[in-house]
Order: structure tokens, then C-alpha cells, then sequence
């Protein structure tokens, strides 16, 4: 996702909100959530993003809204320093359908390996 923001140092919660078109609630939320998502405060309490920050932050947004993660997903796929993981990197998740499966599969094996 490439977009075209101000290159500056510190980016206001009302500007990210705008660049992300998501409202200010949605971010501090998604602090709330994300251990890797901490913005500097100023003297007067105003978050103030970084320019990396602003780059998860889209990244969580496609990630949530358009690739259809969970908030474990974009856990699991940004790393708590931030680092964003390709697919190859992100474990893959047993489903519980996938898990009722494999549970029935152990019970069966469990079974033969009894009548050996």
C-alpha cells in the first residue's frame, strides 16, 4: 500500500486518522491491542506517531479490512518490535475443524496401535 503522505517527523492522531481514513477511537484501540503500536505523547498528552508507526498502522488496516485477519492474525503477522512478517514466515493456524480432524485421527491410530 503506497500512500502518499508529508514527509514529517511526528504525525498527530487526527492526521493518521485522516491518512487511514479510520477514526481516532479505532487507533487508540488498536494501541490498546498491539504491544508494537506506542506513539510518543507530548507535553499536552497529544499522540504523536512516527512515520514507521503510520506504515503498521496502514499495514493493520489492510491487514484487518481487506486481507480479513483477526487481530491474532496481525499479532502473529507483526512481530511486537513492529516488524511485519511475510506469509512464509507466519505460522500457520489449525482451524477448529482442522482440529477436530486431527483429534479424530489420534483416536484412530491411539485404536490401532491397541489391536497391535
Amino acid at each position: 500500500m503506497d500512500l502518499e503522505f508529508p514527509d514529517k517527523l511526528y504525525y498527530k492522531i487526527g492526521e493518521v486518522a485522516q491518512l487511514a481514513n479510520v477514526r481516532t477511537s479505532v487507533l487508540r484501540f488498536w494501541e490498546s491491542e498491539f504491544s508494537f503500536l506506542k506513539p510518543e505523547k507530548s507535553s499536552t498528552g497529544q499522540r504523536l506517531y512516527s512515520k514507521k508507526e503510520v506504515k503498521l498502522i496502514l499495514e493493520i488496516k489492510n491487514l484487518l479490512y481487506i486481507d480479513k485477519f483477526t487481530l491474532e492474525g496481525v499479532k502473529k503477522r507483526i512481530s511486537s518490535r513492529g516488524k511485519i512478517s511475510s506469509p512464509e514466515e507466519t505460522p500457520p493456524t489449525i482451524s477448529s475443524i482442522h482440529l477436530d480432524l486431527l483429534k479424530e485421527i489420534k483416536l484412530e491410530l491411539l485404536a490401532i496401535r491397541g489391536q497391535l
